[in-house]
C-alpha cells in the first residue's frame, strides 16, 4: 500500500492517473511517483472517469448527502454536481463519446436492483435513459456495447459466489440492441468490463480469484492475462489500450492485453488527516478486539447512568 492508504477505483488518460484514497479522488503521473489531491471533500467517492479529450474528470460524489455525479476541469476548480437523483445507487461508470457522462442509478424505480444506464449532460439538463436494460455497469465504443447485469454487491465482497445472481455479461456487438450474454455456462462472476480495441476485458473469479480475461466481442478466444492468488483484482478500467486495476490497496497496470501487469510505485503527498492521532473519547460505549488484539472503540451515544 502507498503510504498505508488502501488505494482503489483507478483510471487513466494519457500521461496522467486517477484513483480514490482517504475519501477523496487524487491524481498521479501514470509512471508512478507522488500524487496529489484533485478532491479535498473528505466524503466517500468513488470512479473517477476522465472524459475522452482528458480536459474534465467526472466522479461519484457523497458531499451533498446521496452519491451524485460530479464534474470538474482538471485544470481546477470546485467540482459541479450534475444530478440530483438522491439514490444511494447512483455511481459514475465513463462517458459517451458525444461528451456526457455516463451513470447508472435506480432513481425513480421500485426497487434499487433496477440499475438503468444514463447519458448526463454537462450543463445540468436532465439525464438520458439509455436502451440497455437493467446493468451495474456499461462500456461503448462506437456501436459496440457491453453491460453488467445489475449486481448486489462488488464480487471482491461475495468471493467464489455461484449463485443465480452472479455479476454477468451481456454484449450487442453490432449496435442492432439486441444483447447475448456470454459464458453462460460458466457460474462465476463476470464483472468491470471494458473494450481494449476490438477485444473485451473484464474481471473474472473463474479459477477462484478475481483476474483479468478478454475475449472477442462474441465470447470466442478467450485469454487470461493475470494470475494473482489471495486478493481479487478489482475496479478494472481502460482508456482503450492500458489497462489499470486495484490489487490489496496497490495499483496495477498493463501497458496492453499483451504486456505483462506490473505493480505502480505511487507516493500520496501533503497532509493526512485521516490517519492523525485522536485523543481517546471521554466515554466508551463498547468495544471488539480485531484479529491482531488492538481495541477499537466507539463513543458512546449517552452518558451512562446507574
Amino acid at each position: 500500500m502507498a503510504n498505508g492508504a488502501y488505494l482503489r477505483y483507478p483510471h487513466l488518460n494519457g500521461d496522467l492517473l486517477a484513483f480514490v484514497a482517504d475519501d477523496d479522488v487524487w491524481l498521479a503521473p501514470t509512471s508512478g511517483g507522488r500524487a496529489w489531491r484533485f478532491t479535498a471533500d473528505r466524503v466517500p467517492v468513488s470512479h473517477p472517469r476522465f472524459s475522452p479529450d482528458g480536459a474534465r474528470l467526472a466522479w461519484t460524489s457523497t458531499r451533498e448527502g446521496e452519491p451524485e455525479v460530479f464534474v470538474a476541469d482538471l485544470e481546477g476548480g470546485e467540482g459541479e454536481r450534475l444530478t440530483h437523483w438522491g439514490n444511494a445507487t447512483t455511481g459514475v461508470r465513463g462517458w459517451t463519446e458525444d461528451g456526457h457522462v455516463l451513470a447508472v442509478t435506480a432513481a425513480g424505480h421500485a426497487s434499487r436492483s433496477r440499475l438503468w444506464a444514463h447519458a448526463v449532460p454537462l450543463d445540468g439538463g436532465p439525464a438520458t435513459a439509455l436502451p440497455y436494460g437493467r446493468v451495474s455497469e456499461v462500456a461503448v465504443s462506437g456501436a459496440k456495447v457491453a453491460g453488467v447485469s445489475a449486481v448486489f454487491r462488488e464480487p471482491s465482497q461475495w468471493k467464489r459466489y455461484r449463485g443465480g445472481t452472479a455479476a454477468k455479461i451481456w454484449v450487442d456487438a453490432t449496435g442492432d440492441g439486441e444483447f447475448t450474454r456470454l459464458f453462460a455456462r460458466n457460474p462465476a462472476q463476470h464483472w468491470s468490463v471494458m473494450w481494449v480495441g476490438e477485444r473485451l476485458a473484464f474481471l473474472a473469479d473463474t479459477d477462484g480469484d478475481g483476474n483479468l480475461y478478454s475475449c472477442l466481442p462474441d465470447g470466442s478466444d478467450l485469454r487470461q492475462h493475470t494470475t494473482h492468488r489471495g486478493f481479487y483484482a478489482r475496479h478494472a478500467a481502460s482508456d482503450g489500450s492500458r489497462v489499470v486495476y486495484s490489487l490489496g490497496g496497490d495499483l496495477w497496470l498493463l501497458e496492453s492485453l499483451d504486456a505483462e501487469p506490473y505493480k505502480l510505485d505511487i507516493t500520496l503527498s501533503g497532509p493526512r488527516p485521516a490517519r492523525a492521532r485522536r485523543p481517546a473519547p471521554n466515554r466508551v460505549g463498547g468495544f471488539a478486539p480485531d484479529r491482531t488484539g488492538r481495541p477499537a472503540w466507539s463513543r458512546s451515544a449517552a452518558p451512562p447512568t446507574g
